[in-house]
């Protein structure tokens, strides 16, 4: 059986994306014979193994490969990506203080007869694990300090982490299944902080102009709705703006709908500045006058058209006046 002999390695760091993407170490070298003949297209199987302290140290971690060398005895691995025997990658220690060695067998035929090639010690830590294994994440984590003390909490980069002594405390967004929320005060947009009057304050910039303290907006055909809510009363009104799509509005209509009852307490319709009060229904009808109010009076503009009453035997009757500003009444057909 020919005896292999890495003469040849190269270990290098694999770039490493710090969401869901393995951790991983490059690990490339050219199989040779005892007497220095490179051993071309040929099975071998590979262990690594992590040793802690010195070359004869405990194995914090080891895996096994299967491969094949190429047309000249070269192959490459990735250490970390292997059958795992002891322990797993991950939880290899990386900031603990101690040296690290790297120890390398090989199965000359692709079975289990593995024959050392060589123990060196990694001198400088891959600083891209050891990044991993000091970032906090979201969840539940567990830091070991020198003094032996351990801190615990729910962590995110970048939201809210604050050190106070050997305390790491994080109260500020926590993520849920429809995104994030914060329960621990109010919040503050665009301004130099919150205010204690309201939950949600957004302060506009001086800027002039037509710029605005928010923009709420949405390309959906049908509508765009904001919604005010008041689950002690099971009340819900909706400031909607209808869409080009919208059944129950004409497009670009803008109103307040009262949601529990189905009933639109106004409405407006650009198309033809029709205003509607008190609707009886879901479904917007185009209102049967035009209301004008300005200054505080109540101005019909409209030559013939006046206000509509019902009398108590159910007839109607419309009120306008003539050139003198006498009242006149007309007998018409009730709307329907």
């Amino acid at each position: 059986m020919k005896k292999l002999l890495s003469i040849t390695a190269f270990l290098f760091f694999a770039n490493l994306i710090f969401a869901q993407a393995p951790q991983a170490l490059n690990y490339q070298a050219v199989a040779r014979t005892a007497d220095g003949v490179i051993i071309p297209s040929q099975a071998i199987s590979v262990r690594f193994s992590v040793l802690d302290v010195s070359v004869t140290g405990a194995t914090l971690y080891s895996e096994t490969h299967q491969t094949t060398t190429n047309p000249y005895g070269l192959f490459t691995l990735q250490i970390g990506k292997g059958t795992p025997v002891t322990s797993t990658f991950p939880n290899i220690n990386w900031a603990s203080g101690t040296d690290k060695f790297l120890k390398v067998e090989i199965a000359p035929s692709g079975g289990s007869n593995y024959q050392l090639q060589g123990t060196t010690q990694l001198l400088s830590v891959p600083y891209a694990l050891y990044s991993e294994k000091t970032r906090l994440l979201a969840g539940n984590n567990t830091i070991n300090i020198t003094n032996g003390n351990t801190i615990t909490g729910n962590y995110q980069a970048g939201f809210g982490t604050g050190i106070t002594g050997n305390v790491i405390s994080h109260t500020l967004w926590n993520a849920d299944a429809n995104g994030i929320n914060y329960q621990g005060g109010n919040v503050g947009i665009g301004g130099t902080s919150s205010t204690s009057a309201a939950r949600l304050t957004i302060q506009q910039a001086a800027t002039g102009g037509f710029s605005g303290a928010m923009d709420i907006f949405s390309n959906d055909t049908y509508q765009t709705v904001t919604r005010f809510r008041n689950t002690t009363v099971n009340q819900e009104y909706q400031f909607n703006l209808a869409g080009t799509t919208n059944s129950a509005q004409p497009a670009g209509s803008f109103g307040i709908f009262h949601s529990t009852n189905l009933r639109w307490v106004w409405h407006t319709n650009p198309t033809n500045s029709f205003l509607g009060v008190g609707s009886s229904g879901v479904t917007i009808t185009t209102p049967k006058s035009r209301l004008h109010v300005f200054n505080g009076d109540v101005n019909i503009d409209q030559v013939g058209s006046g206000v509509i009453m019902k009398s108590p035997n159910g007839n109607c009757w419309r009120i306008t006046v003539d050139n003198t500003g006498a009242l006149v009444s007309t007998a018409i057909t009730c709307p329907n």
